[in-house]
């Protein structure tokens, strides 16, 4: 139980570092901390070590998968922002970055998710 709240330690830790540099007016710094692969590495780590080697390729595969909607998500982000404002540009934003991602969850079978390897997990070296 206790590793949940390492985790959202970490988590919240980022959140908070890039936050705080974004709010001191440095966007560029503050986007290099979040698009960092440490929260990403870090879930990587530890579905291999909770669920092994299947469990850690279909994490790396399904978030492949994301980032087509992501990268339409902030360009259109960019595109509102001086529009509309912000509340109006994330109102119109989410269902826009969820809906392709609802649709491909319906066309790709969880079979392609899954990796093709029989092992559970790697034998610790």
């Amino acid at each position: 139980m206790w590793h949940y709240l390492l985790y959202f330690l970490i988590g919240g830790t980022v959140v908070t570092a890039v936050a705080y540099i974004g709010s001191r007016g440095n966007g560029m710094l503050a986007a290099l901390v979040a698009s960092l692969p440490m929260l990403f590495l870090l879930n990587v780590l530890l579905m291999y070590r909770n669920g092994g080697v299947a469990a850690s390729i279909a994490y790396i595969k399904g978030s492949l998968l994301f980032l087509p909607a992501f990268a339409c998500y902030a360009a259109l982000t960019i595109w509102l922002l001086p529009h509309l404002g912000m509340p109006k540009t994330l109102a119109l934003g989410l269902p826009i970055y969820a809906v392709p991602i609802i649709v491909m969850k319906k066309i790709i079978s969880p079979k392609m998710l899954k990796a093709e390897t029989k092992s559970k997990q790697l034998p610790e070296r």
